[in-house]
Order: C-alpha cells, then sequence, then structure tokens
C-alpha cells in the first residue's frame, strides 16, 4: 500500500499538471439561446452550416475566426472589394448593406421545399433602421428558419463581447480567443505608448458633400468618437448628442482643433504609394481643407497637420490598426509601428501585407 507521504506527493504533482496544462474552450452546444448585440433572445437550433453577411464587418469576422468557407451570400458592396474577399466575388448577392433584398436571402436559404435551420444572417443592431437586426428578422419571417444575429463590430469598446457572441455561435471559441488575446496587446502598446503626452483637439471629417454648412463628423457615442479617446485625443466633437451630427467649417475654428483628420475609402487595401491617381485624389482632398477660407487661424493647418486616413481599417475587427494609425497621427514620436500590426492582422486572414501600399496621407514616418 503507498504511503500517505508518497499519496500526497503523487497528488500534489498531479495538481501541477493539471493547472500547467492549458484549458481548452468550452465546445458550443446547440440549440444554443443567447442575447444578441440587439438585446434580443434568439435560439440557434443546430450548428451553423450556411452564413449570410449583410456588411463587410460581419464578413470579415467570420473569415477571422476561419468560417469563410460557409459564406453563401453577401451585401453587394464586399464583391468589389476583391483583396480583402477575394473567396466572396462570386459569392451571391442579397441587395445593399442598408437595403437587404429579403426575397434573395429566402431564395438561398431554401434547399429544395424547405429551409434547413443551419443558416443564420448577420446584421447590424440598429433598433430604428430598416437593415437593423429585428427588422430584417421581420422581413425574413414569412420564409421560417432562418436566424438573425445582431452584432456590430464597429465599437471599439463592443468588439471584444461581439466577438465571443459570434465565436460562441459558430463553435470557434479558440479562435475567437486566439484574435482578443492579440487585440488586447495591440491596444495595450497604444496606451503605454502615448502615457503622459499632451492631448490634441481632433475634427475628425467624414465628407462634406453638403458643402462648408452640413460637415459630417462623429458625435458622442460613435465608434470613431470612443476610438479619438482611445487615442490619445479629445474629439472637438464628442459633446454633441447626435451620433453623426453636420457642422459648418466656422464651427470648427471656434474649437480650434490641432489635427484634422478626413476618411476616404478605396475598393483595394489602402492606396498607392507612388505616383498614381489614388495620391491625386488624396493630396485634392488635402489640399481643399488646407485652404479652406479661415483655417489659417487653428493649429492644425498653420501646423500642416491635416491627413487623409484609409476609411476600411477604422471599424470591425481590424479597428485597433485604424487606431495605432490614429495614435501614431496624434502622437508622432510614440513607440509605435501600425504598418506592423495591420501585417499581424492580415496574416489572421490569410492575407499577404501590401508592402507598397500607403494608409495615411502624407505617409507616416514609422521610423
Amino acid at each position: 500500500m503507498l504511503s500517505r507521504a508518497l499519496l500526497s506527493c503523487l497528488a500534489a504533482t498531479l495538481c501541477i499538471l493539471i493547472l500547467s496544462h492549458p484549458i481548452l474552450s468550452e465546445e458550443t452546444e446547440y440549440p444554443l439561446t443567447i442575447s444578441d448585440s440587439a438585446g434580443r433572445t434568439i435560439t440557434i437550433p443546430m450548428p451553423v452550416q450556411r452564413i449570410i453577411a449583410l456588411s463587410t464587418d460581419h464578413a470579415e469576422a467570420v473569415m477571422m475566426l476561419g468560417d469563410g468557407d460557409k459564406i453563401v451570400g453577401v451585401s453587394d458592396n464586399l464583391k468589389s472589394k476583391v483583396e480583402i474577399f477575394p473567396s466572396l466575388k462570386n459569392k451571391q448577392g442579397v441587395g445593399k448593406w442598408n437595403e437587404v433584398n429579403f426575397e434573395q436571402i429566402g431564395e438561398i436559404a431554401r434547399q429544395g421545399d424547405t429551409i434547413v435551420p443551419d443558416i443564420i444572417v448577420l446584421a447590424y443592431t440598429y433598433p430604428d433602421k430598416p437593415y437593423g437586426a429585428e427588422n430584417v428578422a421581420m422581413g425574413l419571417k414569412p420564409f421560417g428558419n432562418i436566424t438573425v444575429v445582431g452584432l456590430d463590430f464597429y465599437k471599439p469598446e463592443n468588439l471584444t463581447q461581439d466577438v465571443q457572441l459570434l465565436g460562441k455561435i459558430l463553435n470557434r471559441n479558440d479562435e475567437a480567443q486566439d484574435y482578443l488575446d492579440w487585440l488586447d496587446s495591440s491596444r495595450t502598446k497604444i496606451t503605454n505608448a502615448i502615457k503622459g503626452d499632451d492631448i490634441p483637439n481632433v475634427y475628425f471629417e467624414s465628407n462634406n458633400k453638403g458643402g462648408l454648412g452640413e460637415l459630417a463628423t462623429y458625435g458622442m457615442g460613435s465608434g470613431i468618437d470612443g476610438m479619438i479617446r482611445q487615442s490619445g485625443g479629445i474629439n472637438i466633437a464628442g459633446d454633441l448628442e447626435e451620433m453623426y451630427p453636420k457642422v459648418t467649417w466656422e464651427w470648427v475654428i471656434t474649437q480650434n482643433p490641432s489635427a484634422i483628420i478626413r476618411i476616404q475609402s478605396s475598393d483595394k487595401i489602402g492606396w498607392d504609394r507612388s505616383a498614381s491617381q489614388d495620391t491625386t485624389t488624396l493630396e485634392g482632398i488635402a489640399d481643399e481643407i488646407i485652404g479652406r477660407a479661415g483655417g489659417e487661424k487653428i493649429p492644425a493647418i498653420s501646423d500642416k497637420d491635416v491627413h487623409v486616413i484609409y476609411w476600411d481599417m477604422m471599424f470591425g475587427m481590424d479597428s485597433v490598426v485604424g487606431q495605432t494609425y490614429l495614435a501614431k497621427i496624434l502622437h508622432p514620436d510614440a513607440d509605435l509601428h501600425p504598418k506592423d500590426v495591420y501585417r499581424e492582422y492580415l496574416k489572421f486572414l490569410g492575407i499577404e501585407f501590401p508592402e507598397e501600399r500607403i494608409f495615411v496621407y502624407p505617409p507616416l514616418d514609422e521610423n
């Protein structure tokens, strides 16, 4: 018979082995009842085999977790972004991201005369919009067996819970945690790099389609407002209660911003660095802002701190890339290397980083 001392030793050794061994995430069990990010209680009856993504954010999240091959339908705008979504260019379109074609989704979902409930539709929450999860679910109700899940991904403060929830739904809990560990590490690097720096006032412009009397910006509660704060800046529109307010150029001047950021999208990953249509367009945007009447009165223009930033990295799964670039703009001496962060992110998606592209204009000095 083993002695009490030997048993104690064996027990202690077993405990050490158990504690030192990584604990695997729990497998998702179905039927799965959850509360989505829209606050809706939904039940997913069986493992998900088919996914319809109504935005680039949703498609990118699914691909990040390793289930891109399950996407069977996409909003039309995804099909033009072939560099980031090469596998989706021939997928069935289901209308615009903000104008969903319910009949097309029903046709994709139907297999023969029935709809097997292994399909989900990923939509934004937006309770007051026709393309919000609740209204999309109502539009698909006549077809039956199609579960709509409300997830946003566009607010940095909610990104972790959105990713965890999607990981649970798709039984990709380990993949979700791998991404979240990288996300937390990347955010921590930003926080440490800008700690103790001065906090500049920032004006972030979406577009000027309404002219200088109706400039589109980002107010309280918007994803950009949160990102500016987390990047070590103060959003001059952060006290405006509208999430997406319109302001005048005269008002911007009174707020005396130290930096001006303007967004610009692209169907590619970033913009060509060399002389091209890209650089001509970007230079034109920057020059228009710099040349606005009265602009010489504010530090952003007098100090040449006007930047155009690649819009597609500012929201969703790669938002920490945009946050790193934004922090580098606001704190140019910070020990931050945005290209490295972007390179790491694209590696998650299995996409090679485009070395000759830029993501901020004028290009940043990252040395």
